[in-house]
């Protein structure tokens, strides 16, 4: 039960992303004439924006506002976005739209995405302890390439709702949304400039909430222990342990003897 309560939000972030892969890829592309048409190569694509930009959302809100607990799903959430990613492209090969180069260099939309994939590729490669006990501090250098995946598939994304057709026609609001996942990606690198550190946090120190102060109380020296005048005319053998009952009374009741005489 301890376990479950330690990691619920952990499970509940895996199980409720399977369960829109699952949705995602199951439910297929619907007519394009309908209502509310559905394309799971666009759907997909969308989602691993959504997750990359959750993901670069998390430093800031620990650093910010010490919401801790963000940061142990950092790592699933930036597996998830490179899932979803994986789908993306599946989709697209799918459709045959990556077999020339000639293809891929006449849009340039596509090659952003691409180099997001590859970005996203080695970071999720290297998301384990293995890849950061060998790469030393490599490792931290080469995670911090996530921002650079963030611009990639960002830009990617604004380019493709306003260069691609069948985006266009599968979802004309796409590129409204695709406005919004920049403003949100600016903002999230913007927090990260030492020129507006000091902004955020000063905001973030009245956001927060206050937490609880612990009193402190000084360890003062432990006094010294006081003995009888009497006890110090002894050495220190007739006051140990090791000293017998009987023979510390048989010493101290000669003292009074030859006192009292």
């Amino acid at each position: 039960m301890t376990w479950l309560k330690s990691r619920f939000s952990w499970l509940a972030l895996n199980l409720c992303t399977a369960a829109i892969v699952v949705f995602v890829v199951t439910r297929g592309e619907s007519d394009w004439s309908a209502t509310n048409p559905f394309d799971p190569m666009l759907e997909s694509g969308k989602w691993a924006v959504r997750f990359l930009l959750i993901c670069l959302a998390m430093t800031p809100l620990n650093s910010y506002f010490g919401w801790r607990s963000v940061i142990k799903l950092r790592k699933p959430v930036g597996l998830w976005a490179f899932a979803f990613a994986l789908v993306h492209v599946a989709y697209l090969i799918r459709e045959g739209r990556l077999d020339t180069f000639l293809y891929l260099m006449q849009q340039p939309f596509i090659a952003l995405g691409v180099l997001g994939l590859v970005v996203l590729s080695a970071l999720a490669l290297t998301s384990n302890r293995w890849a950061m006990r060998h790469l030393g501090k490599w490792w931290k250098r080469l995670h911090r390439l996530v921002c650079a995946a963030g611009i990639a598939v960002t830009t990617h994304a604004v380019l493709a709702a306003t260069m691609s057709k069948k985006v266009m026609v599968r979802d004309p609001r796409f590129n409204v949304e695709g406005y919004v996942y920049l403003a949100v990606l600016v903002a999230l690198l913007a927090v990260r400039l030492p020129v507006l550190r000091r902004i955020v946090q000063a905001i973030a120190v009245r956001v927060r909430p206050h937490e609880k102060e612990i009193p402190i109380v000084p360890i003062l020296p432990r006094a010294p222990r006081v003995l009888p005048r009497t006890y110090y005319r002894y050495p220190p053998t007739v006051l140990s342990k090791e000293f017998s009952r009987e023979r510390r009374a048989e010493v101290l009741e000669k003292e009074i003897v030859t006192h009292d005489n």
